[in-house]
């Protein structure tokens, strides 16, 4: 799916419920863009906040064709882009990943958030609709627990603890994305 990014300030639409596109989770999501999903959905009094799911980033700084597994557009706040997972563990190790059970375990998934953020601030200024909004990315582990993400490094410069989601998370959508 395809979906040119605008800011928007409509606030004239009805109920009361997050506006999702497309309206429901596309055919061939994984476990973990069904359950975020499901998730982003169901959160009530958020009707000015947007989410995008499966954006394809034709216009890619770094590839002929990227994809952005969400992307959360909260006016007067920013735009937050995540990528799911739902791997048995993971271990990250000075910038090195592991992410068992997934079909590129060495994959890492910063690097696929750094491009995704990069071509959609790309876009927004290139239509000057960049104005100082904050772009912030978020890896969502919807299989794991707090016990099953092995951080070897931590504190390093790689990534801060409030970039990542887990499973936990999963039932209160609005406040991991209002932290």
């Amino acid at each position: 799916m395809v979906v040119s990014i605008k800011l928007i300030r409509d606030k004239s639409r009805g109920g009361t419920m997050v506006k999702m596109i497309p309206a429901e989770s596309r055919a061939e999501a994984n476990k973990s863009e069904r359950s975020v999903f499901t998730a982003f959905e169901g959160i009530p009094d958020r009707p000015d906040w947007t989410v995008i799911h499966s954006l394809q980033l034709t216009d890619n700084l770094f590839s002929l064709h990227g994809e952005a597994d969400f992307v959360v557009l909260v006016p007067g706040r920013g735009i937050l882009v995540i990528e799911t997972k739902s791997p048995n563990y993971a271990v990250y190790d000075a910038g090195d990943w592991y992410l068992d059970k997934t079909p590129k375990p060495d994959k890492s998934p910063l690097s696929q958030l750094n491009k995704a953020t990069a071509s959609i601030h790309r876009f927004l200024e290139n239509r000057d609709l960049y104005k100082d909004v904050p772009i912030a990315r978020l890896v969502w582990f919807t299989s794991l627990s707090r016990f099953q993400f092995i951080n070897k490094t931590p504190g390093d410069m790689q990534f801060y603890e409030w970039e990542l989601a887990l499973s936990e998370d999963i039932d209160h959508p609005a406040a991991l994305v209002e932290k």
